[in-house]
């Protein structure tokens, strides 16, 4: 099979918003079991992601946590899943699955939080967020391009043409003022040779746009394009609950990981 053009960013309906509700249960009810992010603050995963568990971290314990979580996962979201791997393959017309022995999507769990406030202040690029993650304050929201594919020792480009590569966020449970994602129209190509805060102060003056969430709703895009998520729950009790995810084409299908 031919290596397909890159697609357009799009939304699909996954699920009703009373069915993403009753997913958002059973996450909640799984509590003891997500992956605390942050010493302080209420960030979680449900499940391994390469951003925590490869980059910057020296015990690197992505496939130890891919290898206890996956299983579990799929157990206790299988239809999450089947809606997910049939949705992108009827819209995208090409095969798509797991990347083998990779973790699988997983969840991003925000809990309600002051810190969380929105607030030019913390805005931040991947490389500042990084040296910030573990610290005991916000590390600040980054604003980056998706490398995942990198992080995970997959190839930059096949044949001398770039590695197709997508992301995709399904949002399950958005705090009462909604969320979304701050797209910009500039790439790592075109400002990666600046220094950061001549990257960060480009990135401020250039026009952004919103990319509104809906509950049940997959927003799926390049991974190109600078991008921030929007939309951090700041009271107690609610949440900001994504089902995250990457996808790069490798023999000739788009295979799936986080």
């Amino acid at each position: 099979m031919p290596t397909p053009t890159i697609h357009p960013e799009f939304q699909l309906q996954l699920f009703s918003q009373a069915a993403a509700a009753d997913i958002v249960q059973r996450l909640l009810d799984l509590d003891a079991f997500w992956l605390p992010r942050h010493p302080h603050l209420p960030f979680y995963t449900l499940g391994a992601t390469n951003y925590y568990d490869i980059t910057g971290n020296p015990a690197k314990p992505y496939l130890r946590l891919a290898q206890q979580y996956n299983p579990f996962l799929r157990e206790n979201f299988s239809e999450v899943y089947a809606t997910l791997l049939a949705s992108l393959q009827e819209r995208l017309g090409q095969p798509v699955g797991f990347l083998p022995e990779a973790a699988l999507p997983g969840f991003h769990i925000f809990g309600g939080h002051a810190d969380f406030a929105a607030g030019d202040q913390h805005d931040v690029l991947h490389g500042a967020w990084f040296q910030r993650r573990d610290g005991h304050g916000f590390p600040g929201n980054p604003i980056h391009t998706d490398t995942a594919h990198l992080a995970l020792g997959l190839p930059a480009a096949v044949a001398g043409a770039p590695l197709p590569t997508l992301s995709f966020t399904l949002a399950l449970s958005l705090p009462q003022e909604g969320a979304g994602m701050k797209i910009w129209p500039l790439r790592l190509a075109d400002i990666g040779d600046l220094g950061g805060q001549e990257q960060m102060q480009l990135l401020q003056r250039c026009a952004s746009r919103l990319v509104v969430y809906q509950a049940g709703g997959l927003f799926v895009h390049s991974g190109d394009y600078y991008h921030q998520a929007r939309g951090l729950p700041v009271q107690d009790g609610q949440y900001r609950i994504t089902l995250q995810g990457h996808g790069a084409w490798l023999d000739g299908q788009w295979r799936l990981f986080w």
